[in-house]
Parts: structure tokens; sequence; C-alpha cells
């Protein structure tokens, strides 16, 4: 009975998303510089059958927290990664139910995709995620109005690997131990159409991270800890 009367409570939630009277703009971080050297590795555009479960072994393997932003479908497609990526104490947050060009889109589609992945993780998990990122990073003001009636805070990046262009392992690396400072968000992604070298840049930078005394932590532990 209390599952049932919970899951009302969210639908009705989602019926009427948070601040939609006063059209609150969501607030929009690409870092948050702090003096612990924490940074933050994300992963867009999961989860993939292959290369999600092969980036939580290596994550498992460093102890690293991560944060996945899922699409809404993929999620439905492969739910076991995603309950693990939660059972591993990673964050899960939302990159839209379907992926699409987010720019075309007028605020009430934007926010059916929103709602649509909201819906969807709390019906899998009880999971309500706190954080949003456009697909491409594309953050208009009807992003950030849609984001900001979930009460969502729109997540970009400081470091692009461009590993969704099939770059190499050895450029991804070079890329992250060049331009990665505290407070740095990591953009790589768990799926990539055709070969990814996600995994193998991963098993390159993340050691000499730790060794250079960089903190791993979730989006949220990077924005809200004191």
């Amino acid at each position: 009975m209390r599952k049932i009367i919970a899951f009302f409570l969210i639908a009705v939630l989602l019926i009427t998303p948070i601040g939609a009277s006063e059209e609150q703009l969501a607030d929009v971080y690409f870092s948050c510089e702090n003096s612990q050297k924490r940074i933050a590795l994300t992963f867009d555009d999961g989860p993939h059958y292959k290369y999600t479960a092969e980036i939580l072994d290596i994550l498992d393997e460093y102890g690293v927290k991560a944060t996945f932003f899922v699409v809404g479908q993929l999620a439905e497609r492969y739910p076991e990664l995603v309950l693990r990526e939660l059972e591993e104490g990673h964050e899960v947050a939302s990159h839209t139910w379907s992926h699409p060009n987010i720019v075309t889109l007028p605020e009430d589609s934007i926010v059916k995709e929103l709602s649509a992945t909201e819906q969807y993780l709390y019906s899998l998990a009880e999971y309500r995620p706190k954080l949003f990122r456009p697909p491409e990073g594309k953050c208009m003001d009807s992003v950030r109005k849609a984001a900001g009636r979930f009460d969502y805070e729109v997540i970009l990046w400081t470091v692009d690997t461009r590993d969704w262009a099939h770059t190499s392992a050895d450029q991804i690396t070079k890329t992250v131990l060049d331009n990665t400072a505290s407070g740095s968000i990591i953009l790589c992604h768990d799926f990539i159409g055709r070969e990814s070298h996600t995994p193998e840049a991963l098993r390159r930078f993340i050691p000499e991270l730790i060794k250079n005394g960089y903190e791993f932590v979730t989006v949220s532990e990077l924005i809200f800890s004191d």
C-alpha cells in the first residue's frame, strides 16, 4: 500500500511539475571549484549493453563514483544496468527519454521527455534524479525552464573527452590530464556507436588523477557539498 501511495504522489508531481507556475530557470553548472581537488566523472547516452558494464567494472576496480546521465528509452531496455549503477553507489541523472534534437522542441515537449524518464526511474527503483544534462549540451531558456519545473540542476562540463568521435585512448587521456583542475566535470560517454576507446582511456587517466591527489565524487556531491 505504501508503495502505491508513493507512486501516486510522484505521478501527481509529474503532472504538475515543481515550479510550473513560477517558470523558474534551472541553475547551470560547468564546474564547481573547491579546495579538496574534488572532480566529477560523467557518462552520457547510456546504458549500453557492453560498455556500461565494462565501465562499471573499471570504476569498481579503482573505487571511483561517477554520474550517469541516462537516456530513458535505453534505461528501459537495460534496467539491470541502471539498477547496478545505483546499487554500486553511482548517481543516475536524466538525459531525456529519446535524446532528441532539443533545440527543435518547444518547452512542453522537453517537459514530456523529462517526465517520461523520471516516471520510469521511479517505477524501476523509486528513484528521482536531481540533475539533467541536455543532449549535446544545448542549453537554451526553454531547457532551463523545463528543467526548473522538476527542480533539476542543469549540468554541462569543463573537460570534453570527445570520446563520442572515436578519439583514441591516447588523446582522451591527454585531454583529461592536461585540462582537469579542482572542480572539473569530465564528459565521457558509455554509449558510443561502433568501437569505444573510453574504457581503455579510463584505465589510463583514473589512476593518474588519483596519484595527483584528485578525488572522484558524484556531481551532486561536487555541487552540493559545503
